[in-house]
């Protein structure tokens, strides 16, 4: 072929390239690799909607999205951030945050949230867990687990009871609607993981005095909640739940037996998170299930800790600019709205409060506990401590060694007062 019939065909493929959306090439695709935590089949097909649309609205990225069973997520997760394998957004939560500050795995997005026009649109508690852990933009939140009482309103209506509005009472109306002979049994106790979150809100709802509530195991002269009279006696009354009014093998269980234990209704009582509403509505009839507030303890008072958890970004990712960019779009106003319908969350900007979807029915225990903040107060366990993660295994370690009777209540008490006296005075700040 001549060059002078070869010089159209040329031209016109120029013309044709240019014509192309960047991304066509191999050279210009940028693929982000993105991983989540708290994994359900559910959640992970509502984030994945999320990512398409990503993908449509920016052309020429991709986004892998990694999925690990809920057992050993966050262990894949810090091995993939040890190892810097190829990783750019990843779910943060409060409990794995100061682990991945202290190592450096996650980068501080100031400057992106600093020309960030959403900010003015969250709640103000939103906005604070933006710098809560480590005081700089490690994570942008994604919505709120606070807790709320989950009770079976076919057991309570039958034997003519009203939900309990204080601990005493739960642990009452439990250990009546114990009948083991049929399965049957009051509370679900969480012995197992994550057994002494339920420890602190128990003691904290029985602390007199000022709780600091950005560190809420410490009062404002500086002691522990562990070493008050009242804790001795929470700390009695929370194993009575596990022994008067709860299943034996609750000893072990965690989020997902506990949670089971209510909805199959071996158990009438629940303490836990606003995702479980949706599991309520699919495995519960319609009716035969409530919400209420949270019990309070002999102040009037109880500390219900708003946890949450959000998206951040590696210190290592090679695509820094596109990863902002996709936790932005998963933060928008649209985006947060959808995820915490579907996920059952509390949304992180303020406009949900006029949302009918969180104002009315299961939700409503929310919002009465929101406008009355002076009763159920919001603490924050002392996360931003080095010894925190540690902390976690060594209580719940502890607890159970109460419960089977080989650790003293107060040797539980002494113990804990110490680790975090320590804490305090060697200042293990990251």
């Amino acid at each position: 072929m001549t060059m002078k019939r070869l010089l159209p065909l040329l031209l016109a493929a120029a013309l044709l390239i240019g014509l192309l959306p960047a991304g066509v090439f191999a050279e210009d695709a940028v693929k982000l690799t993105m991983i989540e935590s708290l994994t359900s089949p559910a959640r992970t097909e509502v984030i994945r909607k999320l990512l398409d649309k990503f993908e449509e609205e920016n052309p020429g990225v991709t986004v892998d999205l990694i999925s690990p069973p809920l057992d050993n997520a966050d262990d894949k997760i810090a091995q993939m951030l040890m190892q810097q394998q190829e990783l750019d957004v990843l779910e943060v939560r409060e409990q794995t945050a100061t682990q991945f500050i202290s190592n450096q795995f996650i980068q501080d997005m100031d400057a992106q949230v600093a020309a960030w026009p959403n900010m003015d649109n969250l709640l103000q508690v939103a906005k604070d867990d933006i710098t809560r852990i480590g005081g700089k933009a490690y994570l942008i939140p994604y919505g709120f687990y606070q807790r709320i009482l989950f009770y079976n309103k076919t057991a309570f209506d039958a034997a003519g009871l009203e939900p309990p509005k204080t601990f005493q009472e739960m642990h009452d109306i439990g250990a009546q609607l114990v009948d083991a002979a049929s399965g049957k049994y009051g509370y679900s106790f969480r012995g197992g993981a994550g057994g002494q979150w339920y420890a602190d809100m128990q003691i904290q709802a029985y602390t007199p005095g000022d709780i600091d509530p950005t560190a809420a195991y410490f009062l404002a002269d500086g002691s522990t909640i562990f070493s008050t009279p009242e804790a001795l006696q929470a700390l009695k009354d929370y194993a009575a739940l596990y022994e008067d009014a709860s299943p034996p093998d609750s000893l072990n269980w965690s989020y997902p037996e506990m949670v089971e234990g209510f909805v199959s209704g071996v158990t009438q009582m629940l303490i836990q998170d606003p995702e479980v509403i949706a599991v309520c509505q699919e495995r519960m009839a319609e009716g035969t299930w409530a919400t209420s507030p949270l019990p309070v303890g002999p102040t009037g008072k109880s500390y219900g800790p708003m946890g949450y958890a959000g998206w951040g970004m590696t210190s290592y990712s090679k695509h820094p600019e596109e990863a902002w960019k996709l936790i932005e779009f998963l933060s928008s106003e649209e985006s947060n709205m959808t995820f915490c319908k579907e996920n059952g969350l509390l949304p992180i900007y303020a406009s949900a409060a006029e949302d009918p979807f969180f104002g009315t029915g299961p939700y409503a225990p929310y919002m009465e506990m929101n406008a009355n903040p002076d009763t159920w107060l919001c603490a924050f366990a002392p996360q931003q401590y080095q010894g925190w993660g540690a902390y976690m295994k060594r209580a719940n370690d502890d607890l159970q060694k109460l419960i089977t009777g080989s650790m003293t209540h107060e040797e539980v008490l002494a113990g804990w007062d110490a680790y975090w006296i320590d804490q305090r005075d060697n200042a293990k700040k990251i």
